[in-house]
């Protein structure tokens, strides 16, 4: 959409590894010049690391890209197999048009697979991507394929490309054999600052960008930003790319940059105090449940969102204290009414000098009467399960009217609360996530739940954030469902800004819902502007309401 705007023929910086915007700095020059001799010398097992978003998968793509026809390369992007599905695999990769149901059956042929290739005066490149995701059995396994050779040369070249914790994995004392078998080491690092620039001006170029449209304060931004990894790169300087056109700039300066950072640091922290969210769990609590389960539920709701949990814990305490002492209340007033009762006719028949005694212990008893009702009763403590009898919460015996015994007994009924509160937490963390159904989705939000947004805002509110993690939890536990993004917006303003702020607002909640764990290929977006085509063949009104996002959840069938 801002192609036109900026005078781009292509989008400069999508995240796909397209080749023609393969930037090679310094440091991919050598790595990959490093791994191409590591091959073509036959060094048997060659390693490349870096951390997410370094550009590794793009500097791959481009290293067998450069490779010769007489290099045979298997590559398993997924080494989360078992030992057959692995060597099946491999299998496939290679051509050799065969399953195997046994070890064994597919080394001999593996061996003469090999043999042949090296008789033909070809090599066989065998890569493992994300390479942090082997098995300890898995590693041994490849490691014992290397023994596959000749006595003059390697039969089979294994290079590992992963993130950094590999390297962790090797070091370990158990696979000593397959690191001293490791001639070819390269850890791939971000950008500097300067090859940041030089990075984007460069995929700019490729796009076609006749002027300058970054200015140098606003890649220094981008740097701040992306600490020189590629990947953040690209998503900065595409949501910049986007603002720009949006707010009509004829550049990109460093208050766009710094705005859509903070946009972007603001979904990750969103993302992360909503990560343990049950959705669910904040729906209303069921009238029939009991008290426990209710003071429970209260409980989840403020551990949940990680807000306030002192708070949480002094409401569960009045909660408490409260019901115990309207049940006090209304026991011990009745206690009080029959008591004084009793002592008013035993006052009236006893001899007229016992009559101001009486009277003092009438006060004292009223005195005792209301400092006794702050105390716990044993019985409106949870007794603990049959068969827990050390944990049991409600031993205390409150009948005896002795002072002494009151005051040991409010000691070890505050100790009982402590407990009560302890073992609250604890069923609360020990509790499952409740399975999300599309069912509950829609009865609560409707068939296709919206997120809402105000006039030329894109910042998504505490309704949006609780909409979204259902969703995405519905989507964790059914990957194979479908989240289509229609953005919408309002009739004021020129169409063309519309239908980029639209697509703006799908893109932000792509990214939430991204973060949160949903796959991108999982996720569609649509950018609408002020049309009024719904998903389902609805109608979407004119008015204030259409500035929204419409997520259509499309779930597999049976």
């Amino acid at each position: 959409m801002y192609l036109d705007h900026f005078g781009l023929q292509l989008k400069p910086f999508q995240i796909s590894t397209d080749p023609k915007f393969l930037y090679l700095g310094e440091k991919h020059q050598e790595a990959l010049a490093v791994l191409k001799y590591g091959i073509q010398d036959n060094k048997g097992f060659l390693l490349l690391t870096g951390d997410v978003g370094t550009g590794k998968t793009t500097l791959l793509n481009a290293l067998v890209d450069s490779l010769e026809e007489d290099v045979l390369v298997a590559m398993v992007p997924d080494p989360g197999l078992t030992k057959m599905d692995f060597f099946n695999f491999i299998a496939d990769s290679f051509g050799m048009n065969r399953q195997f149901a046994s070890k064994g059956e597919f080394l001999i042929y593996l061996r003469r697979f090999l043999t042949d290739l090296n008789r033909q005066r070809r090599q066989a490149l065998l890569i493992i991507d994300e390479c942090q995701h082997l098995s300890q059995k898995l590693l041994e396994e490849i490691r014992l394929l290397s023994n596959i050779e000749k006595a003059e040369s390697k039969l089979i070249n294994i290079f590992f490309v992963g993130q950094s914790e590999f390297n962790d994995s090797i070091l370990k004392p158990q696979n000593r054999a397959i690191r001293q078998r490791i001639t070819i080491n390269y850890n791939i690092s971000p950008l500097s600052e300067t090859e940041t620039d030089e990075y984007i001006r460069f995929r700019l170029d490729v796009a076609g960008a006749m002027t300058t449209i970054f200015t140098p304060r606003a890649i220094e931004e981008v740097y701040r930003f992306s600490n020189g990894y590629p990947r953040l790169i690209n998503i900065i300087c595409d949501q910049a790319l986007l603002t720009g056109f949006v707010k009509e700039r004829g550049h990109v300066d460093e208050q766009i940059v710094a705005e859509c950072a903070n946009e972007l640091k603001i979904k990750t922290t969103k993302s992360i105090d909503y990560s343990d969210a049950i959705p669910e769990a904040r729906m209303a609590t069921p009238t029939d449940a009991s008290l426990f389960d209710q003071v429970t539920a209260a409980l989840q709701k403020y551990l949940q969102t990680k807000k306030h949990l002192m708070l949480a814990l002094m409401v569960v305490l009045a909660l408490w204290v409260g019901l115990v002492a309207t049940y006090l209340l209304s026991n011990q007033t009745s206690d009080a009414t029959h008591s004084a009762s009793t002592d008013k006719a035993a006052a009236e028949s006893a001899p007229a000098e016992t009559n101001a005694a009486a009277t003092l212990a009438d006060s004292k008893a009223t005195g005792e009467t209301a400092a006794s009702a702050t105390q716990l009763p044993a019985s409106a403590v949870p007794k603990s399960p049959p068969g827990e009898a050390d944990d049991n919460l409600g031993s205390a015996d409150v009948t005896d009217g002795n002072p002494a015994s009151a005051k040991a007994l409010t000691d070890d009924e505050s100790m009982d609360v402590k407990q009560v509160l302890a073992m609250l937490v604890s069923k609360i963390r020990e509790e499952p996530a409740p399975e999300v159904t599309l069912e509950a989705i829609q009865a609560r939000y409707g068939t296709y739940p919206e997120v809402q947004f105000d006039v030329n805002s894109n910042d998504l509110d505490e309704a949006a954030f609780d909409v979204l993690g259902m969703v995405a939890q519905f989507w964790l536990q059914n990957p194979e469902s479908i989240l289509v993004l229609r953005g919408y917006t309002d009739r004021s303003g020129l169409r063309t800004y519309n239908l980029k702020l639209s697509e703006f607002r799908a893109n932000m909640v792509r990214s939430y819902l991204v973060g949160r764990g949903v796959k991108e290929e999982a996720i569609s977006t649509i950018a609408l502007g002020p049309d009024t085509e719904g998903p389902g063949g609805t109608t979407v009104p004119h008015d204030g309401a259409r500035r929204k996002v419409v997520i259509e959840i499309v779930a597999p069938q049976g």
